[in-house]
């Protein structure tokens, strides 16, 4: 079962059929369906989803005014991965998703991009070596 709590942050992203958004999210990127809720005409009217603790989405149905918008402009979701972030990458490519990555960062990750149907990007990062300080990783700037 499921841990429900207040969420201190969650996206919601407005995309062109729920229902099909939340399977993508599903099979390509491993999230779970929390709760779903669908309308008087028996379509998904609302999907909440999650990866892990605190990395929540609710997916929601777009607009008509919405749907003449470019999709996924001016939102990147980022989320902090413990490990596998091959084997995602693996996963989301196997979906047939569009994939960038992983490729080593010069601040200690390796981040993996992936961009959903509706044209969203995510960005999923795994920590490459915990030991390290951070002033080292990220050093102090020089003024």
């Amino acid at each position: 079962m499921e841990e429900f709590y207040p969420m201190p942050l969650f996206v919601k992203l407005f995309v062109c059929d729920v229902e099909a958004s939340a399977k993508w999210y599903e099979n390509a990127l491993g999230f779970r369906s929390i709760y779903a809720l669908t309308g008087d005409k028996g379509v998904q009217v609302m999907n909440h989803l999650r990866l892990g603790r605190y990395q929540d989405l609710m997916l929601l149905p777009q607009s008509e005014d919405m749907a003449r918008l470019d999709k996924g402009w001016g939102v990147a979701i980022s989320l902090t991965l413990e490990d596998g972030i091959n084997d995602l990458a693996q996963r989301a490519a196997s979906a047939g998703s569009s994939v960038e990555g992983p490729t080593e960062t010069p601040w200690n990750t390796r981040e993996l991009t992936v961009w959903d149907p509706d044209g969203y990007m995510l960005t999923f990062s795994q920590v490459v070596d915990a030991t390290r300080p951070f002033d080292e990783v990220i050093p102090p700037h020089a003024t």
